[in-house]
């Protein structure tokens, strides 16, 4: 079952590998300024959060199947946009985005739903992990792909989106169809199933969850104007990197199962200091051969903050996975979308730069804060946990 899930999932978040492309679109209009640009690549994010929330209600009537395959036709044809039309306005890419937004917002629970339903403890942390490592690898190739696309004119890289098409055939022929969820209100239960939602511990995981995005995105958005500011390379250098970024979060896909049990709940807090401290390499960097040291680290714990949102959401509300899953996401792509407007306040705010270092440095900063955060929350549950007289670990 894995494999048409993983092939369904490749692009429910490739439009992140875009990064490389930033600066080219910000040389193709100068008189924008380069927060629009950002966000070019943040208004997926945005437009993600109410597809999302359409996504896990729909699943309550609509077989998984079924939105996978509408997702896909809608995200086909955003990325074509750009192709046809050349882009002579902005306003024409603020539109492929949306779309592609749209798109990624009704797949993204999907695939993780499907495999909640079918695993279940630590089981479904280790195919989780291999789900997440097959998406890495095909968000590398796209990566790549995408880069090298460029080289030819910034929006050939949407041609990438043509690979929709054969995943839109697997789709259809190999994947489940998938079970109907429990709706979260009816005439028996009532509101039951929202109190079973939105529980104290779901609830500090979406705030946390939302706050990781935020410094995490610090990174996609300045890669590119970061190495055009050192200079460094072309768009193909830039794509080397997220490549390289997406192959360790893939390592870590595939091992996620066996360092959760040798880190155990302290597996996120430990992912976020290796966010923070690949993010301040990054930042200081000054060959292109320290930038890609911080952005091994810096996919490696994307790795685990990616996988732990998941296993940790749908573990705390293993009643209401799909929906737990898709409000997480939400929470995510809120982080992601407010990112450029809050890094570029902070960064000029407290650090008075506007440099993509400066953005990069906000970032580790926000993580090893988050770092603190979850350690002192997973202590107190852990002191405040009865004990149980001769239970076993």
């Amino acid at each position: 079952m894995l494999i048409p899930v993983c092939s369904f999932a490749v692009f429910d978040s490739a439009f992140s590998a875009f990064s490389s492309v930033l600066a080219m679109i910000g040389d193709q209009f100068p008189d924008v300024p380069v927060v629009v640009i950002q966000m070019v690549l943040s208004i997926p994010s945005l437009l993600s959060i109410p597809a999302m929330l359409l996504s896990g209600f729909l699943a309550s009537y609509v077989r998984k199947r079924s939105i996978g395959l509408v997702a896909l036709a809608i995200l086909f044809v955003g990325g074509m946009i750009p192709v046809l039309f050349r882009a002579q306005s902005i306003y024409i890419l603020f539109a492929s985005s949306a779309l592609i937004g749209i798109a990624q917002g009704l797949m993204h629970p999907l695939a993780s739903a499907i495999i909640c339903e079918g695993w279940s403890g630590k089981q479904r942390g280790k195919v989780l992990g291999f789900k997440q490592a097959a998406n890495y690898v095909g968000a590398a190739v796209v990566a790549l792909v995408v880069g090298y696309l460029a080289l030819t004119g910034w929006s050939n890289a949407y041609l990438v989106y043509l690979a929709v098409i054969p995943v839109f055939l697997i789709t259809i022929f190999r994947l489940p169809r998938g079970g109907l969820e429990r709706k979260l209100i009816n005439r028996e239960d009532k509101a039951q199933g929202l109190k079973e939602l939105f529980t104290p511990k779901v609830v500090y995981l979406l705030l946390l969850f939302m706050m990781a995005a935020l410094f995490s995105f610090s990174f996609h958005s300045n890669i590119a104007m970061m190495v055009g500011e050192k200079g460094m390379g072309t768009s193909a250098d830039v794509s080397k990197i997220t490549s390289l970024n997406y192959l360790v979060a893939f390592v870590l896909g595939i091992t996620y199962g066996k360092l959760s049990g040798v880190m155990k709940d302290r597996t996120l807090a430990f992912g976020f200091a290796v966010l923070a401290l690949g993010l301040l390499i990054a930042s200081f960097s000054s060959s292109f051969a320290m930038l890609m040291i911080g952005g091994v680290l810096f996919g490696f714990g994307s790795g685990i903050q990616e996988v732990s949102t998941i296993y940790y959401l749908s573990n705390e509300a293993e009643k209401r996975a799909t929906m737990a899953i898709s409000l997480g996401l939400v929470f995510v792509n809120i982080g992601i979308t407010f990112s450029p407007l809050v890094i570029t306040t902070l960064k000029t705010t407290l650090l008075s730069s506007s440099s993509a270092a400066a953005g990069m440095l906000v970032g580790a900063a926000g993580f090893a804060l988050l770092a603190g955060v979850e350690l002192l929350y997973r202590n107190h549950m852990r002191k405040s946990k009865p004990s149980v007289k001769g239970e076993g670990e």
